[in-house]
């Protein structure tokens, strides 16, 4: 019954992650504005087509156990980069602080907002206990 429980609650925090950066991509237009930034609108298929890949192989990878050693220079860059990216993607959240707003909306759910928002501090509360508590 636990593993069910943690495949339950697994899978709806990356439903959860994923709808929420998908949301954050498009209503900022992220990929056109860089693309406008770079003057290469041809290549925004490409850069969506990257976007999409990469994050489904790192998603499988972070499945696996699996260790690589590649040496301080390339973990300073990874980790830099991986710093710009997370950076961006902070002030970009900042930027749009009425995506749950712009949602309600536009599902009509207005009624029962409290419920989202209390099934997703839940959700946060019982991942993190289970992650704690029993350190999966």
């Amino acid at each position: 019954m636990l593993y069910i429980t943690i495949i339950i609650v697994g899978f709806s925090n990356g439903i959860v992650v994923g709808s929420g950066i998908v949301a954050l991509l498009t209503l900022l237009d992220i990929i056109p504005r860089l693309a406008q930034l770079t003057n290469t609108y041809e290549k925004i298929p490409l850069y969506e087509h990257i976007i999409i890949f990469t994050s489904s192989i790192i998603a499988f990878l972070s499945l696996l156990q699996i260790g690589v050693n590649i040496g301080a220079v390339w973990i300073v860059i990874i980790g830099f980069s991986m710093g710009i990216f997370i950076g961006m993607l902070a002030s970009a959240l900042a930027e749009v602080m009425n995506v749950i707003p712009v949602i309600v909306r536009r599902f009509d759910i207005e009624n029962y907002i409290i419920y989202v928002v209390y099934a997703l501090i839940s959700g946060k509360v019982i991942g993190s206990l289970l992650q704690y508590l029993f350190n999966i």
